[in-house]
């Protein structure tokens, strides 16, 4: 196979893989609950939610003790104040009614370059809707606060200064009974982590048991871009990681089977493309109930026919004695998915950064493409380094592939003329042809067969490249300022185009077939084209590494072509 042939091979397979990808997003099958959490679903029974309009509370049942069901109609949503809370990571907004964390912005991170409005992780509007709703629900005793009742708070405004590390959001509520509770947020300097803790001091005359409760409100719509939409990479997906791993569900598959599975610790969050939600609750194995028992969290997925959907966990009991005290401690993670980062969360929190069936080789790329940033600090200048890496990883590869293609195309006229001799006998063409082979020890395939072990590797590069959050809005030089979007002046696919036909015309010449010779000539036009709607990051490392093929051909050929010369002189 020559390597205008391997090149348009390879072309086609990325294009193909490109629409494979757009068409398994839009209309492929949805992924289905794993079978560890179907059977725990047979197991525990699916509790009723409210199914009010404005207001949804899980009903619990725990692996030891059940929780009973809230009623299945709620009084009218109390209405709020609104507490603004700034950090140096996140500008939260936090509504009295329920306590919840109805909206949060990161200010690092710009819905675009250059323009004002920030990402929001957590959105109060309809259409985007997606917040953060917490609540105790009570198993005997006094009646405790769900996400609907109504906190006083002290204050409406917090920011916290340059010289504190730490800030803290008390709301307060009482019950008539003497059941007073503190919900407090807890916000710490450098982190996307947001505490929640639950204070519960029982003032009444009667033990009050109860559970905390953590939960997601979002709509879910699902929408289909094209292939080569700006947000063709865009998802919403819920996933859990408990004892038995990472699980990942789509919300057209829960809609139909609900989750339903209790495990010790763990924590269940809303992803999309590039940053999360997650509620992470307290580890049940520092709780245990009076019998010394673990207990364990329960977690849930409930939707209702307006496209709403629940997502959250609920604790394990805790009983709180006439006069006594007890404290619920879980956190909420809202914010980027840094791969860094996120293991010091949570157990597995990192596996949110998905890079499909090639993150076995996708992981490592980016690992190491992170610690040559780490000494560097330009993502453009790393992608170039990481280029010039692997081209020494591949050298061997290379030298055969290159010495190869050298041969075939210093034999060229040779094989035309086995083809003009045989052209009306094609099996014995094809019998003279491996012969001459065999007799010039040349491996036809031997220009192919590294560039296809190298190509899992290239798509790796795409997924780490598209799927990054690191990577995300970084510039290299110049022009380019988003190494996660396309080049917006088209300069590197243009130069790969060129580069690409400057390697092509180093490279053994194609057979006398014109069809073959048309697209040959075409096939720039066509990458240039492609790379336009890629990641420039990705044009960059083609760049570079087509460069790189250039200089080590160039040489290769030089050195062929003196052997060819020096068996020549010994020859006569």
């Amino acid at each position: 196979m020559d390597n205008r042939r391997l090149f348009l091979f390879a072309a086609l397979v990325f294009v193909a893989f490109l629409i494979y990808q757009a068409w398994m997003h839009d209309y492929g099958p949805q992924t289905q609950a794993p079978q560890t959490v179907a059977t725990a679903m047979l197991a525990t029974p699916v509790p009723e939610i409210p199914i009010a309009p404005n207001a949804s509370v899980p009903a619990a049942n725990t692996a030891s003790n059940a929780v009973a069901a809230p009623a299945t109609s709620t009084p009218e949503r109390p209405r709020g104040e609104q507490i603004h809370v700034r950090t140096d990571m996140l500008d939260v907004i936090i509504d009295t009614a329920g306590g919840d964390i109805r909206e949060a912005e990161l200010p690092a991170y710009p819905v675009e370059l250059k323009k004002p409005q920030l990402v929001k992780v957590l959105n109060s509007d309809a259409a985007e809707l997606l917040i953060a709703q917490s609540g105790l629900q009570t198993h005997s005793g006094p009646t405790a606060p769900t996400h609907e009742a109504l906190y006083s708070a002290s204050r409406s405004q917090y920011d916290l200064a340059p010289d504190q590390k730490t800030l803290s959001v008390t709301l307060i509520w009482k019950d008539q009974q003497g059941l007073e509770v503190l919900k407090t947020y807890s916000f710490t300097r450098g982190s996307y982590q947001i505490g929640l803790t639950y204070s519960v001091h029982n003032g009444s005359s009667e033990p009050w048991s109860g559970a905390q409760y953590l939960q997601f409100e979002t709509h879910y719509t699902q929408e289909s871009h094209g292939l080569f939409s700006p947000h063709r990479y865009d998802y919403q997906r819920v996933a859990m990681h408990d004892s038995s791993g990472y699980h990942q569900f789509e919300f057209k598959a829960l809609s139909e089977t609900p989750l339903n599975k209790t495990a010790p610790g763990g924590w269940i969050a809303v992803v999309n493309h590039y940053f999360l939600a997650a509620a992470i609750p307290e580890d049940p194995a520092l709780t245990k109930n009076s019998a010394g028992d673990q207990q364990e969290n329960l977690y849930y997925t409930r939707s209702l026919s307006d496209s709403r959907y629940f997502v959250g966990t609920i604790t394990a009991l805790k009983t709180v004695a006439a006069g006594a005290s007890a404290t619920f401690a879980d956190k909420f993670f809202i914010g980027p998915k840094l791969q860094t980062r996120l293991a010091q969360v949570a157990p597995g929190l990192e596996l949110t950064v998905d890079y499909g069936k090639l993150t076995i080789i996708a992981e490592p790329i980016f690992k190491l493409l992170n610690l040559i940033h780490r000494f560097i600090g330009n993502w453009g200048w790393s992608i170039l380094v990481l280029t010039l890496l692997f081209k020494l990883v591949f050298y061997p590869l290379n030298q055969i592939s290159g010495r190869s293609m050298a041969k075939m195309r210093r034999v060229q006229p040779r094989l035309k003329a086995l083809q003009e001799r045989y052209k009306d006998d094609k099996q014995r063409l094809g019998q003279a042809t491996m012969e001459f082979y065999k007799k010039e020890k040349i491996n036809p395939m031997g220009g192919c067969l590294p560039m296809l072990v190298q190509m899992p590797i290239f798509f790796a590069l795409y997924y780490v490249l598209v799927y990054s959050v690191e990577l995300r809005q970084s510039p290299w030089l110049g022009w380019i300022h988003d190494l996660s979007a396309p080049d917006p002046y088209y300069i590197l696919p243009v130069l790969y185009g060129v580069v690409m036909f400057i390697q092509q015309r180093i490279s053994p010449q194609p057979t006398t077939d014109k069809m073959q010779q048309r697209i040959m000539m075409a096939m720039p036009l066509g990458i240039m084209v492609l790379y336009a709607f890629l990641p420039s990051g990705l044009a960059l490392y083609y760049v570079a590494n087509s460069m790189l093929t250039i200089i080590q051909q160039w040489r290769i050929n030089r050195v062929v072509g003196l052997d060819n010369h020096k068996h020549a002189a010994n020859e006569k």
